[in-house]
């Protein structure tokens, strides 16, 4: 079976691709099945894979315990959740027995202040996917388009209920630069308009300027920009300051959708998740909310990350300073381009004549390494695999396994030999 990937390269042509022997043969989006408790036997259970980061997957394809993979899949902070929000989350444990505030009000009151805006403009979920998904329930958009590559749970949300899905893929080729005048066309034809800053698998940070035309075109549709700063605070201050739109949080058209997932490195606790959006949309999606969306561990340990600044600075210096050592050495690795990236992850283009990325995932992954590949996003398929930044010593391991499954994959025989390093600024780096 094989699908169609739509990819902008410069005269809008289509490419079919196969799927992936990876996964099960599904279209972007669609995901891949095992059976849990068992292989689809009775009692069986079908588990879907969309995304990375899951260890129990992995296990099952690899024959590893799920702890001993060095995940490189999922892209959360690579310093841990800070201390005081794990010690928060403890002693809010304690209070298991109790309901947690219906509508988070203490967390979404220090939170908005925190973000600098109105706690009425906010609203909180059990992570961003669960609000992605009620926002586009309550609006119900005709046409949705999505500024791709993406995140796959826009167009599954749109999908699940029902709305019509117009993908606008950016083309790696030119570095994912956004042709305006027909990004801002196809917004006019839409009630609704996700992207993702910074993008999401590219890395690359849009300045808010270029995304103001954006937004006036959806306002004078009468429909909604949606913006996706889940990575946004990774950035350094000055980066932050150019792209984040929370400044014009209120703003008629405008919602912008982030999470304590990524930056806190809270995905077990589910973010939580938050919506700034105007007054009126922030309490539609109240009114028609579920309530108990934040459970008492998760609401504690947000409200310590509020307070920990001095753990942002540490992410922000080290996350950087990792990148970018990392994006030398996998340059170095193998024949690959590495897209700048202002996040906690880069993407790579595998040469066009080499071995696909789903050869180079296997065999990281039967090394006990996971990353991800793109094939499921719209508009890159086979030939992409994103990696996420971790610590020093986890990207050295990542840069040598990768080496030497290129070398087996590509038919060059096994190879043993290190990366060569040098000192950079007083400390250890790739070469590049």
């Amino acid at each position: 079976m094989a699908y169609r990937v739509p990819r902008r390269d410069g005269v809008g042509e289509e490419t079919q691709v196969d799927p992936p022997s990876l996964l099960s043969p599904c279209p972007p989006g669609e995901g891949s099945s095992v059976t849990e408790g068992g292989d689809g036997g009775e009692g069986g259970v079908r588990r879907l894979q969309f995304h990375g980061g899951d260890l129990v997957w992995a296990s099952r394809r690899y024959g590893l315990p799920p702890g001993r993979f060095l995940d490189f899949s999922s892209s959360v902070n690579p310093l841990g959740p800070p201390p005081a929000a794990l010690r928060a989350a403890r002693a809010a444990l304690r209070r298991a027995a109790y309901y947690p505030d219906p509508f988070s009000g203490a967390l979404r009151r220090e939170l908005a202040a925190w973000l600098g805006i109105g706690p009425d403009l906010l609203t909180l979920g059990n992570g961003s996917t669960e609000l992605i998904h009620h926002l586009v329930r309550c609006r119900s958009p005709r046409r949705v388009t999505v500024v791709s590559p993406a995140f796959s749970e826009y167009r599954r949300a749109a999908e699940a209920a029902g709305c019509e899905v117009e993908e606008f893929p950016l083309s790696p080729g030119d570095g994912f630069a956004l042709p305006m005048d027909a990004l801002v066309s196809a917004a006019s034809r839409s009630e609704m308009t996700f992207f993702c800053n910074p993008a999401s698998p590219s890395g690359k940070l849009y300045s808010r300027t270029e995304l103001l035309s954006l937004l006036e075109a959806c306002r004078d549709a009468g429909g909604l920009l949606v913006v996706d700063e889940s990575f946004m605070g990774f950035c350094p201050d000055r980066d932050r300051e150019r792209a984040t739109m929370i400044h014009l949080a209120g703003e008629e058209g405008l919602v912008i959708i982030s999470t304590f997932t990524k930056l806190f490195a809270l995905a077990g606790l589910r973010g939580p998740g938050w919506l700034a959006g105007t007054r009126g949309l922030v309490g539609e999606l109240e009114e028609k909310g579920f309530p108990w969306r934040v459970n008492v561990a998760a609401e504690a340990a947000a409200r310590a990350c509020l307070g920990d600044e001095g753990y942002l600075r540490k992410t922000r210096a080290r996350v950087g300073a990792w990148r970018e050592e990392l994006a030398r050495g996998l340059r170095e690795a193998g024949p690959f381009r590495v897209f700048p990236g202002h996040a906690n992850y880069l993407l790579l283009r595998l040469p066009v004549e080499g071995p696909q990325a789903v050869a180079v995932v296997e065999g990281m992954g039967r090394r006990g390494v996971l990353v991800r590949s793109c094939h499921d996003f719209s508009g890159l398929g086979e030939g992409f695999i994103r990696v996420a930044v971790r610590r020093r010593r986890e990207n050295m391991r990542l840069l040598r396994l990768l080496r030497e499954t290129w070398c087996e994959v590509s038919g060059r025989g096994p190879s043993r030999s290190a990366p060569v390093t040098r000192k950079v600024n007083g400390g250890p780096s790739w070469a590049s």
